[in-house]
């Protein structure tokens, strides 16, 4: 099926499901790509061999399409036509660890021959896409086996250069749609593969890809060949690619997933030692909680051209010194990511937050594991108030995004995908309890482990977990802009033997619902209970006032003393 065939399918539901403007091809699965790769010295160009083994699940297919950057000899315009930023575009000035740089033209890839049994098949490469034209009519559950040879200098997608240390490499940055600088693929979340990578390169490099080493064999002429086979799918932005010379540890393995580093040779010692005092307790940690690890390893990987972390499966890349600068929290941030993003991948890219909002959070409860309550709650509240100062200066931004065109743009709204996504987590753990939390997510994840999902998924299993309707929540906190606003006070009735708590909400759109809690602390040295004493005012209007029972005049009131709302308050006592 064309592309122009299944935007019509697409156009059938556009109206009720919210989507990005990918377009799918509905007709057809790949089960699994083969990349066989060689790359040299002489120069940065890849020559490809790629095998794509293609089920049908539809019937009346007559094409396949795959992302590839096609070749142009002038540089390209960093924006397209219709404005949008081309992911097939060399970069400028740098950017996510990458050394500034002048586009030069004559990058892109170019398809020699396609073949389907060994017999060559019609194709066309135009807009960046191979065209593939299938010889004959499949029925669903048919396999089809199709071979590209293609080469060329990518763009992006893949830094080749020198490291700052002097030494030449090859390392894969392929998020969020730029795999297909190097790579023919459906580069999109949704479209999800085993693959096979074989590398041949001079043998002064080591060559890591996600899976398990398969072979590597030294070959005449200073070359070897490298064949990592990741057996478990995956999406496109996903694949992992590392051609350097490494300095290499193992060490040892948990639940039978071999752990390692992989890491620059002149920082070694510093790094290989971050990693492996790191790696095994945060993996303890997120498969007792959450669920199995997926994949079969996971490798601690120091790369060229990447800033912070970059979680490719079953191998997170690192900028510089990662491990031992931002260490253990970047660490969990990227290995939470094997999970959620990686395993349990949102099914487009408009819920991104089920990636990096999860990440972020996920982050923050192994602090609390490792740390207490106290940490995470400091790191809870500086996440916070990231988040919502970013959703006050743009009030039309929303964390689930409205059908995304622009790819690049996916993350523009960091801190509300990032830090407002993990405090949406955070404030569903507020509203069910933090057992029915842990119980949806396990639930959540045992449903779309090496799968897709989307937001409603997630609530269906939080309200399974919870015996709760929580639409109006997952509404509230991801699919309207800015930020829930209060002024807030409380006073003392001693006659009444009351508090009463005023919440007005002074947000300028409409009024939320949200409940809240309030901790009332008794006096010191005062008769009855010495601890504080949590009421919920469930928050539905723009003016409320709230009561409760206290025999005794509070030392101190607090409004939600656990940070469970994104909120900009303010609330004081009233004389």
């Amino acid at each position: 099926m064309t592309r122009s065939a299944a935007a019509a399918l697409i156009a059938l539901s556009a109206a009720t499901v919210s989507a990005d403007t990918y377009v799918r091809q509905p007709g057809v699965r790949i089960a699994h790509y083969t990349f066989d790769i060689t790359v040299g010295d002489a120069n940065d160009e890849i020559v490809m061999k790629e095998t794509v083994d293609v089920r049908f699940v539809a019937a009346g297919v007559a094409s396949l399409d795959l992302d590839l950057c096609r070749f142009a000899a002038q540089p390209r315009a960093p924006l397209t036509p219709d404005n949008r930023h081309d992911p097939c575009a060399e970069p400028t000035g740098g950017g996510r660890g990458a050394p500034p740089s002048t586009p030069s033209g004559g990058k892109g890839m170019s398809v020699t021959a396609v073949t389907i049994a060994d017999q060559p098949v019609s194709f066309t490469h135009d807009h960046d896409l191979v065209h593939i034209t299938l010889p004959r009519a499949y029925k669903p559950g048919d396999d089809c086996e199709i071979v590209l040879a293609y080469h060329g200098v990518p763009a992006t997608g893949i830094l080749i250069g020198k490291n700052r240390y002097g030494d030449r490499e090859f390392f894969s940055n392929p998020w969020p749609d730029k795999v297909r600088n190097y790579l023919a693929v459906v580069d999109h979340p949704s479209a999800k593969a085993a693959t096979t990578t074989i590398v041949t390169a001079p043998r002064t490099y080591q060559v890591i890809a996600n899976g398990l080493l398969a072979e590597e064999t030294d070959l005449p002429g200073g070359i070897r060949r490298t064949v990592w086979n990741q057996t478990v799918p995956i999406c496109s932005w996903q694949m992992s690619l590392g051609v350097a010379p490494f300095a290499v540890a193992h060490f040892g393995e948990y639940h039978g997933i071999p752990l390692s580093a992989w890491v620059f040779p002149q920082e070694k010692d510093i790094s290989i030692n971050a990693f492996r005092s790191f790696t095994q307790p945060i993996l303890e940690f997120y498969i007792d909680h959450i669920g199995p690890y997926s994949y079969e390893k996971l490798a601690q990987v120091e790369a060229n051209g990447v800033g912070g972390g970059m979680e490719l499966a079953s191998d997170i890349f690192y900028g510089y010194g990662a491990a031992n600068g931002p260490g253990r929290q970047l660490i969990a941030h990227e290995m939470a990511h094997q999970w959620f993003g990686d395993s349990a991948t949102e099914n487009d890219w408009d819920d991104v937050w089920l990636s990096e909002g999860f990440a972020t959070y996920f982050a923050l409860l192994y602090q609390e594991f490792q740390d207490g309550h106290d940490a995470f709650l400091e790191g809870v509240r500086r996440s916070k108030t990231q988040a919502i100062a970013y959703a006050l200066a743009h009030p039309t931004s929303t964390i689930i995004h409205a059908n995304l065109a622009d790819i690049s743009q996916v993350i523009a709204n960091n801190a509300q995908i990032y830090q407002g996504g993990a405090q949406v987590l955070h404030n569903i753990r507020g509203v069910i309890g933090t057992d029915g939390f842990w119980t949806g997510i396990r639930l959540y994840y045992k449903r779309f482990q090496n799968g897709n999902a989307t937001t409603d998924d997630l609530r269906h299993a939080m309200e399974e977990a919870s015996g709760k309707d929580l639409e109006w929540l997952f509404r509230e906190l991801l699919n309207r802009g800015g930020a829930l606003q209060v002024n807030g006070s409380w006073r003392y009735d001693a006659a009444a033997k009351q508090v009463e708590v005023t919440l007005d909400q002074t947000q300028s759109t409409d009024v939320y619902r949200m409940p809240i809690e309030i901790a009332i602390s008794p006096a010191p040295g005062a008769a009855g209970p010495s601890t504080p004493v949590t009421q919920t005012a469930d928050l539905r209007e723009r003016h409320q006032v709230f009561t409760f029972s206290s025999d005794r005049e509070p030392a101190i009131v607090v409004l939600d003393p656990n940070a469970w709302v994104a909120m900009q308050a303010t609330f004081e006592k009233k004389h």
